[in-house]
């Protein structure tokens, strides 16, 4: 056992390297700029420009503080692909991420195909750092049968799809207020509070649906939120969101609402293999290929190390186990709990906030073929915590 090593972090401040914040600048590469500016629909004005400039102040402000921050993308790229050269685009090779056998943008192939494929790959990201949350940002067009309302706005969706969706709500709640309070202050215009909204049906990074040709193939394992800070629908916002103290601001509230949601959050935990790509915050290195880029670390035999930290601000309850199952995948990783969980040996100690415990487990016999392994903490009535929002850790038998 380690003790919490303690900080003057204002986010986490028991052990602020061990929560991890996945950070998704909405939109980004080439072909994908978002929303068009209707004042100066330019590159460094698009909605991918103002997303990007948002998410790397938010970085600079969770870093400052010692948080794990986890990009899917730093730079107008798409992890995807965004190689089109007849409009000019020359990025990275088409990677088919969802598995649908399509990759790529263009005649003869259905509009949205790039759209899954990107969307897949930055959830894969999330999903296999192990992230406590994930936040989307986005800057809102307010039109409706092509007119544009000259309003300025802020709105946050969530999905109450997942067993966590409580914990999405407050995430989402917590970043509404904070953008609201500091995107207001000093706008010199009036801007709207359209609140938090649970039941959005079109926001597939949040909720794929599986069938609808944009959707990915897999879901987020964490609370999240998609975050339309701003909005461009009002000049005078355009022209704010823009700037980089306009980009602050937004990003401060995002932090602000970061920290809010931390500080009440009584459980949580995180599992860390203590193996290449299973450290805190670390996804696995891209793969080389046209498929999807993130998997899931291969495990050599069934002995593992496993470092367990509490990252919420309760001590955790007497009971807890550690718990683990297989299931055959040929996708990255498991998308939802296997069949069956079967618990490990010994029982956790309960742990104080920030503390850390370090276990050598076996883990039950894999079946043949590729197999992933789908790894959690149980309660002491047998509740998954990954029914709660905390990512599993998944490791597979062998690469694809």
């Amino acid at each position: 056992m380690v003790a919490a090593p303690g900080s003057n972090s204002a986010v986490y401040r028991p052990n602020p390297g061990a929560i991890v914040v996945a950070i998704d600048p909405g939109h980004g590469g080439c072909l994908d700029w978002g929303v068009p500016n209707p004042y100066d629909n330019k590159p460094a004005k698009a909605e991918k420009a103002d997303t990007l400039g948002i998410a790397l102040a938010l970085r600079a402000l969770l870093r400052a503080q010692g948080i794990t921050v986890v990009m899917t993308r730093d730079d107008d790229s798409a992890i995807a692909g965004d190689n089109y050269p007849a409009l000019g685009c020359n990025g990275a090779a088409w990677r088919d991420v969802n598995g649908d056998g399509l990759k790529g943008f263009g005649p003869g192939l259905p509009e949205a195909t790039r759209t899954s494929d990107e969307l897949s790959a930055r959830i894969d990201l999330a999903n296999l750092a192990r992230a406590d949350l994930t936040i989307s940002l986005h800057i809102n067009s307010m039109t409706q049968n092509g007119v544009l309302y000259r309003i300025a706005a802020s709105q946050t969706f969530y999905t109450n799809a997942y067993s966590w969706a409580d914990a999405s709500r407050r995430l989402g709640a917590a970043v509404q207020a904070g953008v609201v309070r500091t995107l207001g202050a000093g706008a010199g215009y009036k801007r709207q509070d359209r609140g938090v909204d649970g039941t959005a049906p079109y926001l597939y990074f949040l909720k794929p649906t599986g069938t609808d040709p944009k959707s990915p193939r897999r879901n987020l394992l964490m609370p999240a939120i998609l975050a339309e800070v701003g909005s461009v629908s009002l000049e005078a916002e355009a022209t704010r969101l823009a700037t980089d103290a306009g980009r602050q601001a937004a990003a401060t509230g995002v932090y602000d609402g970061i920290v809010a949601y931390l500080a009440n959050r009584p459980l949580a935990a995180r599992l860390d293999a203590l193996l290449p790509g299973g450290e805190a915050g670390q996804p696995p290195a891209e793969m080389a290929g046209s498929g999807p880029p993130f998997w899931a670390p291969v495990l050599s035999g069934v002995q593992l190390r496993v470092r367990l930290t509490n990252t919420g601000t309760a001590t955790w309850p007497s009971g807890f186990t550690l718990a683990a199952g297989w299931a055959a995948s040929q996708m990255p990783y498991l998308a939802t709990l296997p069949g069956k969980l079967e618990r490990l040996q010994g029982s956790v100690p309960a742990l104080d906030p920030g503390a850390s415990l370090e276990l050598e487990v076996t883990l039950p016999a894999a079946g043949m073929g590729r197999q992933v392994a789908w790894i959690t903490l149980v309660d002491a009535s047998g509740t998954p915590l990954t029914n709660l929002g905390v990512a599993p850790l998944q490791l597979a038998t062998q690469q694809p």
